[in-house]
């Protein structure tokens, strides 16, 4: 903040709260003198809904103890990071192979971002839906076509389970914990094993869902349409 920016604050903040006014000259002087030494990096605004003034209003509607420039400068700091957590640093208008160039274009990008003078470029987001393509296999659990999906079956056993039982019209099993092996929502069913060798309580994985989980998904399902 300018110097004028932060004797503004301090005014504003002596309206609303007079402890914080000083009568003395010498004292609002030397006020103003360390608000701005400590303020020198904080925006009055930025992007994402930063207000200087605002912050300082809440602090003095909550705080029972008059504000401080700490009461300023660590919930800036605590935006900055989110800030720079959203930014990400999008290719700059500069010749890759000006390796100093590039790597200067990046970083007055972020230090942009961090003193709060350009909005954080965060990833674009798809807003028109999913490819007709891929729409349709939406309602049948499967994303993929299916020649690589019958591919990768015999790989992913559970997810080509959960596929066959959405294309039957079968409720899915992996939806639930199951209550017989204690396999968490989305793993597959486990066994013991007993092969020679095999430390006690060694298990592996089922390629098909205990019969008592699959009829807790069903119960399931139909609790749900019930209550619809």
């Amino acid at each position: 903040m300018t110097r004028e920016q932060v004797a503004a604050l301090l005014a504003y903040a002596g309206r609303i709260d007079p402890r914080t006014a000083y009568l003395d000259a010498a004292e609002t002087a030397a006020q103003l003198t360390n608000w701005c030494e400590m303020l020198a990096e904080v925006p009055a605004t930025a992007p994402g809904g930063w207000d200087a003034g605002a912050v300082l209003h809440r602090h003095v509607a909550s705080s029972p103890y008059p504000v401080l420039p700490v009461d300023i400068t660590r919930p800036w700091a605590a935006h900055r990071r989110t800030l720079l957590a959203l930014h990400t640093d999008p290719r700059p208008d500069v010749d890759p192979d000006d390796v100093a160039g590039y790597q200067d274009a990046m970083r007055a990008q972020r230090h942009a971002v961090a003193t709060g003078q350009a909005a954080p470029s965060s990833a674009r987001q798809l807003t028109g839906g999913p490819h007709p393509a891929v729409a349709g296999r939406i309602p049948a659990g499967r994303t993929l076509p299916a020649g690589p999906a019958a591919a990768l079956a015999p790989f992913r056993p559970a997810r080509a389970a959960r596929e066959a039982a959405a294309a039957a019209g079968r409720p899915d099993a992996f939806a639930v914990s199951c209550g017989w092996c204690r396999a968490p929502v989305g793993e597959q069913c486990r066994r013991r094993t007993n092969a020679a060798g095999d430390r006690p309580g060694s298990w592996t994985r089922r390629r098909t869902p205990h019969p008592s989980r699959i009829e807790d998904a069903a119960a399931r399902t139909s609790r749900r349409e019930h209550a619809a």
